[in-house]
Order: C-alpha cells, then sequence, then structure tokens
C-alpha cells in the first residue's frame, strides 16, 4: 500500500507542469518606449510608409515574422501617424505609427517566439479601457487575467508585456486591447529568441514524494 502510495505520488509531482505566467510593467504618458522589459533588451518597430487611413492587418517585425492586426470584427486597422494625431502624447523622439479604430477593441496577433512587447494606448476622449494578454504555455497575466486602465485624449499610457519563463517556457501569443471611442495603439518595440529556462529548486513537497520511495525501499529490504 506505501509502495502504491509513493509511486502514485510520484507520479502526480512529475505530471505537475511549472508555472508561467506574463507580468505587465506599466510607464507614464509621454515616455518614450522603454529599451529593456523584464531583462529583455527592445527593439522599435520601423515606420510604415503611407497615408493616414490606410487598411493595415500586419506589420513586419523588427525582428521575424510579422504582427497581424484586427478590430473586433476581424477587419484591418487603420494607418495613423502620432506626431499628426492630436489626442496621442508622443514620447518617441520621431514619428511613430499608430493603429487606431471605432470598433471595441483590437488584436495584435504575434510573431513566434516573442518573449517581450511594449506599446502605448490612447483615445481621443476619456475612456475606460482593457487588456488582455495570451501566451503559448501558462495562465496568461499574473494576478488577474485583464488589467484596466484609463486613457484619454492627454493620458497615452504605455503598457510592457514579457513572459516570465523562469521555470517553464513559455511565449507572448497575442494581446487584446479595448478602451471606448476613437482610440489607436502604436509605439511598439519588441523582443523575440529563446527562452532560457531556469532550474528549479525542488520544493517540500517533491522531498516528501522522494522520501515515501526511501521508506518503500527500506522497508522491502528489511522484509
Amino acid at each position: 500500500m506505501l509502495k502504491a502510495l509513493a509511486l502514485t505520488i510520484v507520479t502526480a509531482l512529475v505530471s505537475l507542469p511549472a508555472s508561467a505566467s506574463l507580468i505587465l510593467e506599466t510607464y507614464s504618458s509621454g515616455s518614450a518606449n522603454p529599451n529593456t522589459i523584464g531583462g529583455y533588451a527592445m527593439t522599435d518597430f520601423n515606420l510604415i510608409a503611407g497615408n493616414a487611413g490606410d487598411a493595415i492587418s500586419s506589420i513586419s517585425s523588427p525582428i521575424s515574422g510579422s504582427v497581424g492586426l484586427s478590430d473586433q470584427y476581424g477587419n484591418p486597422v487603420s494607418l495613423g501617424f502620432a506626431d499628426s494625431t492630436t489626442w496621442w502624447v508622443n514620447g518617441e523622439a520621431n514619428d511613430s505609427n499608430i493603429f487606431t479604430t471605432g470598433t471595441n477593441t483590437i488584436t495584435i496577433v504575434l510573431p513566434e517566439n516573442t518573449l517581450a512587447f511594449a506599446f502605448n494606448v490612447g483615445a481621443n476622449q476619456n475612456a475606460q479601457g482593457w487588456i488582455d494578454t495570451f501566451e503559448t504555455n501558462g495562465s496568461g497575466l499574473s494576478g488577474n487575467s485583464r488589467h484596466y486602465f484609463s486613457p484619454s485624449a492627454s493620458n497615452t499610457p504605455g503598457f510592457g508585456v514579457y513572459a516570465d519563463s523562469s521555470q517553464e517556457c513559455s511565449y507572448l501569443s497575442s494581446i487584446v486591447i479595448d478602451p471606448t471611442f476613437i482610440w489607436g495603439a502604436g509605439n511598439f518595440s519588441i523582443n523575440q529568441g529563446s527562452c532560457n529556462t531556469a532550474v528549479p529548486e525542488p520544493s517540500p513537497i517533491i522531498l516528501l514524494g522522494l522520501g515515501l520511495v526511501g521508506l518503500v525501499i527500506i522497508r522491502r529490504k528489511n522484509s
């Protein structure tokens, strides 16, 4: 019976996944894109050539792959330019793209191996918004699956999301943003690469399981 119990505990311990989660950082309106997020070096996106109002469904990552963009109906978003938009408090030294919509949400589908992503959100009037983040392996944003914030014509908050891959490898897969009214997301920067997972120290539960296995071995030797 003791042997069966020990084997059951060890099997359960082996099957338990290590925790992986996404961490959200915030930075003030008017701030430039951070150089690092969660220890990840960030690369700014290149400025897209085009005219204001052009339909945009994807943009190239400055590292590899592309970022998909769509509104709540799956339609492309509209191209805008930060320096020519009165309700965007631009923290970048140079003009940067923003991607606007008059519908509720914008979904950002991230390329493979995305470890961190940064962006700003602005709106043409006071709004209550939220951000949902998703990853390839884990529970999503640490603490809450949804982060609430309040953009306005004079407040363009910034956000950085990164994968905490210290125990289990995970990547960002997509971000959904929903302020109301006319609004946009922009000032994108990204980090892509391979996970570097650390080997966790054994927990007390694992040590208990190993102790039970040892008891089984000792009992068999003494019988």
